[in-house]
């Protein structure tokens, strides 16, 4: 099985030193389309030249233009520090380059930053199983000679991420010596670079492929994690073959032939199901690749105890706080305490916390505690558990009123609730006995005749 090809690797390693040295640049759009600041990377090769020993990053531009042909000659003047033949004028026959989320501002910003690189790329021949039926004649068409690149460009919101396979073409007169003109072959994108999902649900991992000519593909998803990988997914398009198909994943084969929707819907998700997809689609000859970061998010389940809080006077009583079946591990408890309705807010120190325990599903679970003391100034006075997690967008709480025992006193909240209840009950008494006692009465025409043959009697 092909493992992920070193263009891929040196994206990871490289995205974070963009940003760092300001590789995530800026855009602009000019006539002609949207200029990206990008960086060129390549390896660098030994004295021996057959193993790489490094690799060389140096600043490029990319314009992408909104026309599908090379017509019009630059309008701009190519910056000082990008080196001659580093600027490259690309063309879109599928226009999934022109992706307005590779365009959309920042509202803090007048310019677009997005993370953009440019490498070469060497058509060859995919040894797997599931692409060897791309290739069926014994040489390479003549028509894969020529300079070819691989660039990966991602928005700044990190909604939209797209890599595409061009090749160098003839440019418009003049233009020669100023920037490389090419062409798209095979773009592959995702509007889902990073997912969450919850656990036990249904999530799809979002991936989509364009190929300026052929209907030949395949399709392989490969999962990674912690250094180790597996082969998900594997389907032969030219055979209609499925050669690798793990438990609880599917993929959409009529929108796939229609409209290159290589999309992974996984089933029943769980903790084990974290990691890094790899969506690979191969073509004749042409490979490329995007990968989808599934995360799983899974929320705690507060409850405190025991519950109702009941103290006698002079004694104490440890509150439980137990936030369970929670996903990732890292995960914050905070007391609080009110005396009274209208009594200050205070943070309580003087809780403990028990050690993280293991699920069999993953998940985990913790407790904290804090000591309430039989105060007979303290009834009434609530306790409130806030328990703070990646999976919980404000938070979550739980709250107990503490009942010293001999100050059974109703709180205001109780004494209004009791008022309320009885003027309801009043009115809805009131309103039985005004419409259903004349039913139940017995009307002066029943009684007459009853009284007339009392007398005859």
């Amino acid at each position: 099985m092909a493992p992920p090809s070193t263009i891929y690797k040196l994206s990871l390693l490289l995205s974070a030193a963009g940003a760092l040295l300001g590789g995530a640049g800026s855009e602009e759009t000019t006539s002609l389309g949207t200029l990206v600041d990008c960086w060129y990377v390549e390896e660098v090769t030994g004295y021996t030249g057959s193993f790489a020993r490094g690799v060389s990053q140096k600043k490029a531009m990319v314009l992408l233009r909104d026309d599908v042909q090379h017509i019009k000659a630059l309008d701009f003047t190519v910056p000082q520090d990008v080196e001659a033949g580093l600027l490259f004028d690309v063309i879109d026959p599928t226009r999934r380059l022109l992706n307005p989320k590779l365009r959309q501002q920042q509202a803090s910003e007048k310019r677009v930053a997005s993370f953009c690189e440019v490498s070469p790329f060497k058509p060859q021949v995919a040894f797997v199983d599931w692409a060897l039926s791309l290739t069926p004649e014994q040489q390479s068409p003549l028509d894969l000679g020529g300079a070819w690149y691989i660039s990966n460009l991602q928005n700044p919101q990190k909604t939209f991420s797209i890599s595409s396979i061009h090749r160098e073409v003839p440019g418009p007169e003049g233009q020669k010596g100023q920037a490389k003109s090419t062409m798209v072959a095979l773009n592959i994108f995702t509007n889902t670079p990073k997912i969450a999902a919850r656990l036990g649900s249904k999530v799809v991992l979002d991936c989509a492929f364009s190929a300026v000519k052929g209907d030949r593909f395949s399709v392989e998803w490969r999962y990674q994690f912690q250094g180790s990988g597996d082969v998900v997914y594997a389907y032969d398009g030219v055979t209609d073959r499925i050669l690798v198909a793990q438990e609880g994943a599917e993929i959409f084969f009529q929108e796939m032939h229609r409209h290159g929707n290589a999309s992974l819907l996984l089933h029943d998700v769980s903790v084990k199901h974290e990691g890094t997809y790899i969506c690979i689609v191969y073509t004749p000859y042409l490979h490329v690749q995007q990968a989808v970061e599934l995360r799983i998010a899974e929320p705690p389940r507060v409850t405190l105890h025991p519950d109702p809080l009941y103290v006698v006077p002079g004694r104490d009583q440890v509150l439980e706080c137990e936030a369970a079946a929670y996903y990732p591990l890292d995960v914050t408890v905070e007391w609080l305490r009110r005396n009274g309705t209208a009594g200050e807010v205070e943070y309580l120190t003087s809780s403990w916390q028990s050690n993280h325990r293991a699920s069999p599903d993953g998940t985990f679970t913790v407790s904290s505690y804090v000591r309430v003391w039989g105060d007979p100034k303290e009834h009434g006075a609530l306790y409130t558990c806030y328990v703070s997690h990646s999976a919980l967008k404000t938070g979550a709480k739980k709250s107990l009123r503490l009942s010293v025992a001999g100050e059974s006193g109703p709180s205001m909240e109780d004494t209004i609730g009791l008022f309320i209840t009885a003027f309801i009950l009043c009115g809805l008494l009131s309103f039985i006995s005004t419409k259903v006692s004349p039913w139940l009465s017995p009307s002066a025409g029943d009684a007459q005749p009853v009284d007339q043959k009392a007398k005859a009697e």
